[in-house]
């Protein structure tokens, strides 16, 4: 799998007309190469539904007279550049035209579009249990047949929304399903997407048992490891100003290469989101993108939009070229690594049991709040960390966080106990490992007296070592605790309550009451042996309201789980990333260093757009690292500039002179452990 890929989109309207006339093979093939591109994902099939080839099965492009896919294949293979193929399955506006019988029929009885009314501006979407799947799997089987040089499938859109149309409900009735019952039409529409796989995999292995085949369904639900073991490898959709944000990346990354599945980063050179044509951001930008795939274990694709006329925009290959270039001279260090981290993160999504079922939820504020509000305590804090499941092996990480809401079975009880009784240390928040009708699941020294009546909130004060360096008063917390009686356990705290709730009834003031001046007799947290539980749902409230005391309550919570011994320590700022991957075949750790600073500019369609504008330089970045082999060199990367270092037991420290957005440091050690 390549380092430099660019994902080509090309949806384009049948009423555009001059469909790649301005194609010029030579120009075409050497753009890319030129820009240090050695995959470029090209056209079958568009959301519009046209093809862009000649076809048995579906229409060609009104407005194209010649085999468009055929002649950039040749031209991209022409210069040693790989060439997958694109096809979309759920959204195929010429097939929901011709057969409105094959679109999705919600249970309300609607055909929905994406973002847009029934009859809106927005894609229709297609229904799986109809003829349509035969279709789309005939028009799979001729691109492997017609194309069999391709190197690779790209099947976009693939997920199914719940579904009642006349297929639907023919279907459900022969297998004994009501289909006025939510639960079986769920059940239903399960068993529909698994059809969907199985025959579109069918039908490309049919053919050549060994292509690359890749469902791309925008968010990759964590927790369905089992579903995603036929996949060849992933591909993590995540443009960071079209809704997804900085964290995404990370958090899916962190879990997908924990797996062990090859994976790209996806990003897009646009200002905002998917088929902005001229919209741009700037090189710099997608510069910091590209090294932060790296950073993650990722190789890198950047998505593009042709032009209609498949003429080469200049502006975007230049672009993609300063992206590409900077990681070309980096792969070296970036091949066969492994994460190295000292916690483990629980992930909600993956334990809430996710399906095929709806549109993926990245957006599900469900889990949404606990784990990127989670992820990004991590990130700022500069810790080293994994994204878990219930199926993850434990040992080797020295903290496992149970963040907020995660609900623990006897599984993943046992699981968690038998880490703890090997050493590791536990830290959960808010609701997490309690049970309704039991309480406390794990033995933190306290005793589950329900959830604070404070629905708005109440407020924390937590012991010293605990505290946000420039508050030792009752801090609001927008969201309320759970209430915790001190057994045989150390108190971490005290919480206060509000006057009163903030209702139609009682409120005071602009947003929530004052504290009481007397604490409510709840405990803020309790520690015993290596369990540790706050009261309140932390990383939830951080994400939510971006309070820096509560991220340095979070950070020192998670230091003071650790006991105080990190894997990286640095002198970054906030906006600084830093993880550790290591390359045993070279015997050597690469320490990745990010810097910028997103910022709030606009909003589209209800989406933050928060572009990198400026890269801040800066100078003598100090690093410590907890190394377990004896260090013999460290140098930055590819300059291969030596830096002085010294050691102190296991931990080594360097200074990087400077750091203008990324920069990638060299850790040499033989590979004998230390005593």
């Amino acid at each position: 799998m390549r380092f430099r890929q660019v994902h080509l989109d090309f949806h384009t309207s049948g009423l555009i007309p001059g469909i790649g006339s301005r194609f010029d093979a030579l120009r075409f093939a050497s753009a890319f190469k030129d820009a240090f591109v050695d995959s470029v994902t090209v056209f079958s099939k568009c959301h519009h539904g046209y093809s862009y080839h000649p076809t048995k099965v579906g229409e060609m492009h009104p407005g194209l007279e010649f085999d468009l896919l055929r002649s950039q294949i040749d031209a991209l293979h022409g210069v040693g550049i790989k060439a997958p193929i694109y096809l979309t399955a759920t959204w195929d506006e010429l097939a929901a035209h011709r057969h409105p019988e094959w679109r999705t029929v919600t249970p309300e009885g609607e055909q929905p579009r994406q973002h847009s009314s029934p009859n809106g501006a927005g894609w229709a979407f297609l229904d799986f249990s109809t003829p349509y799947l035969d279709y789309l799997c005939d028009q799979t089987e001729e691109v492997m047949v017609n194309y069999p040089d391709g190197d690779g499938i790209f099947m976009d859109i693939a997920f199914q929304l719940p579904t009642v149309s006349v297929s639907a409900r023919d279907a459900m009735d022969e297998m004994g399903l009501d289909w006025t019952d939510s639960g079986d039409v769920r059940r239903f529409t399960q068993l529909s997407a698994e059809r969907f796989y199985e025959r579109v995999r069918d039908a490309v292995y049919r053919h050549n048992p060994s292509m690359p085949v890749f469902f791309n369904s925008g968010h990759m639900r964590k927790g369905m490891r089992r579903h995603y073991q036929v996949y060849s490898h992933m591909e993590l959709e995540s443009l960071p100003t079209a809704g997804w944000g900085y964290e995404h990346f990370p958090l899916s990354a962190r879990y997908f290469d924990a797996l062990g599945i090859p994976f790209l980063g996806m990003t897009g050179k646009f200002h905002y989101h998917w088929g902005e044509v001229g919209g741009y951001k700037k090189p710099e930008a997608l510069v910091y993108e590209c090294a932060a795939m790296l950073a993650q274990g990722a190789r890198c694709s950047v998505g593009d939009h042709l032009h209609p006329t498949a003429a080469i925009d200049t502006s975007t290959m230049a672009i993609i070229g300063a992206a590409y270039r900077w990681v070309a001279g980096r792969e070296a260090w970036a091949i066969d690594t492994t994460n190295r981290a000292d916690i483990a993160f629980l992930s909600v999504e993956a334990c809430s049991t996710p399906d095929l079922v709806g549109l993926p939820g990245q957006f599900d504020r469900r889990f949404d709040s606990p784990e990127q509000g989670g992820v990004r305590v991590l990130l700022e804090g500069q810790f080293a960390f994994d994204v878990v499941d219930g199926e993850s092996d434990l040992f080797g990480y020295r903290l496992l966080i149970l963040p907020d809401v995660i609900v623990v079975d006897e599984n993943l009880r046992a699981k968690i106990e038998a880490f703890a009784a090997a050493g590791g240390k536990v830290l959960s928040t808010g609701n997490s490992g309690i049970d309704p009708a039991r309480g406390f699941l794990f033995d933190v020294g306290a005793e589950w007296q329900g959830t604070s009546g404070m629905a708005g909130g109440d407020y924390l004060l937590p012991v010293a070592p605990l505290r946000a360096g420039f508050v030792h008063d009752p801090l609001f917390m927008y969201k309320p605790s759970e209430r915790m009686r001190i057994r045989d356990g150390e108190s971490l705290g005290e919480v206060f309550d509000p006057y009163f709730d903030r209702t139609a009834r009682h409120f005071s003031g602009h947003v929530n009451a004052p504290s009481k001046p007397e604490p409510n007799g709840y405990a803020a947290g309790a520690r015993k042996g290596n369990f540790i539980h706050l009261a309140h749902p932390v990383f939830s409230a951080y994400h939510e309201t971006g309070a820096v005391a509560m991220l340095e309550i979070a950070e020192n919570a998670i230091d003071f789980a650790l006991g105080g011994e990190r894997l990286v320590r640095t002198t970054l700022p906030r906006a600084g990333r830093v993880t550790i991957r290591r390359q045993p075949a070279q015997n050597r750790d690469i320490v990745h260093l990010l810097h910028a600073a997103p910022a709030l500019r606009g909003n589209i369609g209800g989406a933050n757009i928060q572009p990198i504008q400026d890269i801040v330089t800066l100078q003598n970045i100090e690093v410590e690292v907890r190394m377990d082999y004896p260090v013999v060199s460290v140098r930055s990367v590819p300059e291969m500039s030596v830096l002085e270092f010294s050691v102190e037991g296991d931990k080594v420290r360097f200074t990087v002179p400077e750091l203008c957005g990324q920069t990638m440091v060299e850790i040499g050690y033989r590979p004998d452990k230390h005593p």
